[in-house]
């Protein structure tokens, strides 16, 4: 009896671990989701895909890498006004530097899909991110749902 106990443990305990995503997973799955959207909202051929991807890839990439230093190193509470002004002004500065980057995927992008298409990126970013909150909203009630029929 106790092995069999011991046994449904630890298949739970599997269980429960597969269905959490590791953040590698979660990673790829949001990259995926990413180029479904934008490729349907842009309407990519396969051609304007294989220039588009590395191009946007990096600028994420390196547009996280820069909004990851904005973040205050203490709370704005902690911070006496000297560091609460260089807080301000890095602010600016990285905002700055946000467009700069903006601008030069522009140019980079320009070589590889139309005008209209760069037009329509604002358009593709917002829809990513609608439905994404859509689908964790779904996620969210799904799992409400299970646990209710549970308990």
């Amino acid at each position: 009896m106790r092995y069999a106990i011991a046994a449904g443990f630890i298949l739970w305990v599997t269980c429960a671990a597969q269905a959490q995503p590791t953040p590698e997973r979660r990673d790829e799955r949001l990259k995926a989701f990413r180029v479904a959207v934008f490729t349907e909202v842009l309407r990519l051929t396969p051609e304007e895909a294989q220039g588009f991807w590395p191009i946007y890839n990096e600028y994420v990439e390196n547009r996280e890498r820069m909004l990851e230093s904005l973040r205050p190193q203490k709370q704005l509470e902690a911070m006496n006004d000297t560091e609460v002004e260089e807080t301000i002004k890095r602010h600016f500065e990285i905002r700055q530097r946000e467009l700069d980057m903006e601008k030069e995927l522009f140019q980079k992008l320009r070589r590889v899909l139309p005008p209209r298409k760069i037009a329509r990126m604002p358009i593709a970013e917002r829809a990513f991110r609608e439905r994404l909150v859509e689908r964790l909203q779904e996620t969210r009630e799904r799992r409400q749902e299970r646990f209710q029929r549970r308990n």
